[in-house]
């Protein structure tokens, strides 16, 4: 059995009941995903079956029914960092993370 993931998804451009339910529709119209928005938090929450999609396919579907997802930057000081392995490792472990789009 495939696992199920359930993530909260921040979405600009929502003015109206009309758009919560557009997106929802969309959402939920995809096999394995389950989706509920909520319009004054300007959010969705979407629970998905990773077999059939992953985070990056929830944010094509809301970005092309015409809303924006919001992205952040962060950058990290990491100390104790002796070498090119130690860089290399926390590149693999980190680019794993869900919702990383690069490093």
């Amino acid at each position: 059995m495939a696992a199920k993931k359930t993530i909260t998804v921040p979405i600009q451009g929502m003015t109206c009941a009309a758009c919560s339910s557009r997106i929802e529709k969309v959402l939920n119209k995809t096999d394995g995903v389950h989706a509920s928005v909520n319009l004054a938090m300007e959010k969705a929450t979407v629970e998905f079956d990773e077999a059939q999609l992953n985070i990056a396919d929830v944010v094509n579907k809301i970005e092309k029914a015409g809303f924006k997802v919001p992205t952040t930057k962060l950058e990290l000081e990491i100390d104790g960092m002796t070498c090119a392995a130690c860089s290399s490792r926390i590149e693999k472990v980190v680019g794993k993370m869900d919702g990383v789009e690069s490093i």
